[in-house]
């Protein structure tokens, strides 16, 4: 027995109910039975919306990475291996043209609900000519357009209907140790896919291995400077406050100030609140999206935040401080984290802050990826 939606073959994993098998290891996604083939929506791409212009000029680097993938893509699935802010989804919007004039099916999935509704804003500038739908949990009555920007949940709608899928940031969660997840989204394209990240851990090399690829590497950003070198500061748990009220005091900029918990995240903002204009968020806050909103607005000069806003969120000349716990963020997160800080084209007074309670082996191989790609410069 094998479950054609996630790849599954483990008995124990197979149910049968009164109408017959079905595969308990992707249930959440819906049930499906093991000799039922799930549908592949049918719909056309309209004349026209491959046309895409874009507000700015890319850089000589974006210029040759572009040009290489739509050329790549034609043939094999690609790895697009890109340091934080060198604008990976702007690299793949010439793919993404190419693919909707031959009347091709696109889907651009990543993980993080926010960062579809700020995609699904992008592309629709971009592509001006198209319908571009934006699916997530709770957002989707329209599921069909010329272009779908959906998290990655959302792809068992689309069971083998794509020519071209992109997964971005495919080193994150839920994508990331998820191999349940992954078979699910892989399984929504027929044809080719791009692989976007800035880290290439051990469970995407295995994928990568059962497949044709080629890698594409890009690290240098549009503005041309390295990426920012956090400063390390040793300190004590228990004295991390003191050490952030000092950083705090200090700051020049707006600043994300990552925490390991939703307890402590929290319990940092009651803390601070007094002293400083502040606010908070971690993923199931109901007044998350108000609370970012008043940080991009600047009635928040701080935000103390988990690692929901380690990807997708841009903000100009923003500082970053990262209360280090051993265990809970990995070189992955740590370099997304990072990645905050000077974004964009204009030169940031963003700073990057590490508080670590003493040695540490996600600390030692950030330090060691920051100093290697900005030796490529």
């Amino acid at each position: 027995m094998k479950c054609i939606r996630c790849g599954n073959s483990d008995p124990e994993f197979f149910y049968q109910g009164h109408r017959g098998y079905y595969c308990r290891k992707c249930i959440r996604f819906s049930r499906i039975l093991l000799e039922e083939e799930p549908e592949s929506p049918e719909y056309e791409i309209a004349r026209g919306c491959q046309d895409h212009f874009f507000s700015f000029r890319l850089s000589k680097d974006q210029l040759i990475a572009s040009k290489m993938c739509a050329e790549c893509a034609e043939e094999s699935d690609i790895l697009l291996h890109c340091v934080c802010g060198s604008g990976k989804t702007e690299i793949s919007v010439e793919t993404i043209g190419r693919y909707l004039s031959q009347g091709k099916k696109v889907a651009y999935a990543i993980s993080r609900k926010e960062v579809v509704i700020e995609l699904g804003q992008r592309f629709s500038k971009i592509f001006p000519n198209a319908r571009v739908i934006a699916v997530y949990g709770g957002h989707h009555e329209e599921t069909l357009g010329d272009l779908i920007v959906c998290t990655c949940h959302q792809l068992y709608r689309y069971y083998r209907t794509f020519d071209l899928l992109i997964l971005d940031e495919v080193d994150a969660f839920p994508l990331k140790g998820d191999e349940t997840l992954m078979n699910v989204a892989l399984n929504s394209c027929k044809g080719k896919v791009i692989f976007s990240t800035a880290t290439v851990d051990s469970s995407l090399k295995k994928i990568l291995d059962r497949r044709v690829y080629k890698k594409m590497e890009l690290y240098r950003r549009p503005s041309g400077r390295p990426l920012p070198v956090p400063k390390v500061v040793f300190l004590p748990e228990i004295l991390y406050p003191v050490g952030l009220f000092f950083l705090m005091k200090r700051c020049e900029t707006p600043c994300i100030i990552f925490t390991s918990s939703r307890k402590q995240c929290a319990f940092l903002y009651r803390l601070f609140s007094p002293f400083f204009p502040c606010t908070y968020v971690y993923s199931d806050l109901k007044e998350r999206e108000e609370n970012i909103r008043a940080f991009r607005d600047g009635r928040s000069r701080f935000i103390f935040s988990t690692t929901v806003l380690e990807r997708g969120i841009t903000i100009s000349n923003v500082s970053v401080i990262i209360l280090m716990k051993k265990g809970i963020f990995d070189e992955s997160s740590l370099i997304q984290m990072l990645g905050r800080v000077d974004r964009g084209i204009e030169l940031s007074k963003g700073k990057a802050f590490l508080l670590v309670k003493g040695k540490d082996k996600a600390v030692e191989k950030t330090m060691e990826y920051l100093k290697e790609v900005n030796a490529y410069r």
